[in-house]
């Protein structure tokens, strides 16, 4: 590659003196190997509304300015761009100043006079290197600051919350079935389960949303199974828990496929569900599964209000609820669900998708390969 076609490093010169300025740009040339494109300023507030803008390498900066002087200047051109390497120029050769100035956040230090050509040349080379180096080192402690947050976090909802909770929904249940109760005790206690069964799906979700957030994703454990037959016992759950709405269950072909069934239970939970919040009384929620290609297409309607078409595309996204304006009461949960079962079909290799009309009313639909992609097998 030639001298013309190197990159130029782009660097901004903050100096006040003319003939300095002058002096440091012909030095800057004298060096054969390396090409500088110099903006210069004088003045610090220039120097800052430079640095606001992308695309500089690197800053030369003199320690005193007009505007400016000593070590505030190397401080308040870190506050503008934290980021960007920075050299600082100063008149006297004084060890304790430049200890100083490294520690308020220089990268290298140079006095007038005394930088030749290739001094100032390496001095800013290294700044920008001992930059890059120094954000590199930030970043993997921000990685590991968030790996160890995720694992603090997830340990408090997985059992620090779930804990207490099961204690109070097991103790529910024994006080519901030994407890020769009175018919408001029973209601109250009732209410009670009712409630810590809410808040231990709430915490489910939290604690599947926190995964995929923060890195950890969903581990997948495949087995050969039949998705009607979760189908089928997540309509029958359902049924139990809405006796009064109506439930079509259709399926065909052969429904095999490699996929973790716990987490495709729970994505057919949720799109079941879901249709059921949103049913209106006397209409079915209708579920059906049939064979497509080399996977199995699974669809969920319900003759809701229509979703409206300009919230369509977020549907998936975490912390939206579904259709607003149901029949069926106000919706419980933190806006998850979808999130998460749209999560669960793309660990899958899969997708979900939904359609919404006032016709044919909401059908969610989703597509799931019966193997899983060779990367995902390795």
């Amino acid at each position: 590659m030639s001298m013309d076609e190197v990159k130029p490093l782009r660097l901004l010169l903050v100096e006040d003196n003319p003939g300095d300025a002058r002096l440091l740009q012909e030095e800057l040339t004298e060096v054969a190997s390396v090409r500088f494109e110099v903006r210069h300023v004088t003045r610090m507030a220039e120097a800052l509304a430079a640095v606001a803008e992308p695309g500089l390498d690197v800053v030369l900066l003199d320690l005193s300015l007009p505007d400016g002087h000593g070590l505030s200047n190397i401080e308040r051109m870190q506050q503008a761009a934290p980021a960007l390497p920075l050299v600082v120029l100063t008149g006297t050769d004084d060890e304790q100043l430049a200890m100083r100035a490294m520690h308020a956040g220089a990268q290298d230090y140079l006095v007038k006079g005394q930088a030749t050509g290739p001094l100032l040349v390496r001095a800013l080379r290294y700044a920008i290197e001992r930059k890059r180096s120094e954000e590199g080192l930030k970043r993997e402690e921000a990685a590991r600051q968030t790996a160890l947050f995720r694992e603090q976090f997830l340990g408090i909802l997985g059992h620090d919350l779930r804990n207490p909770l099961q204690a109070i929904s097991g103790n529910a249940a024994l006080l519901l079935r030994y407890g020769g109760l009175s018919e408001p005790q029973r209601k109250a206690l009732n209410r009670i389960s009712i409630s810590s069964d809410r808040m231990a799906r709430m915490i489910s979700d939290i604690l599947d949303f926190t995964r995929t957030r923060l890195g950890g994703g969903y581990t997948l454990q495949r087995t050969w199974m039949n998705v009607h037959e979760v189908l089928k016992q997540v309509v029958e759950e359902l049924e139990v828990a809405h006796p009064q709405k109506q439930f079509e269950l259709s399926v065909s072909g052969t429904g095999w496929g490699e996929w973790d069934a716990d987490r495709i239970a729970q994505a057919a939970s949720n799109l079941v569900g879901n249709a059921v919040q949103y049913s209106p009384e006397g209409s079915a929620v209708r579920v059906v599964a049939r064979d497509e290609g080399e996977g199995v297409r699974v669809e969920i309607h319900n003759q809701g209000t229509p979703i409206p078409a300009e919230r369509l595309p977020d549907m998936f996204d975490p912390f939206v609820r579904g259709q607003q304006g149901s029949r069926s009461g106000s919706r419980s949960g933190l806006g998850l669900g979808l999130y998460i079962t749209h999560e669960i079909v793309k660990a899958h290799g899969g997708m979900l998708q939904v359609r919404s009309t006032e016709a044919e009313g909401t059908c969610f639909w989703l597509k799931l390969p019966r193997h899983p992609p060779p990367a995902a097998k390795s």
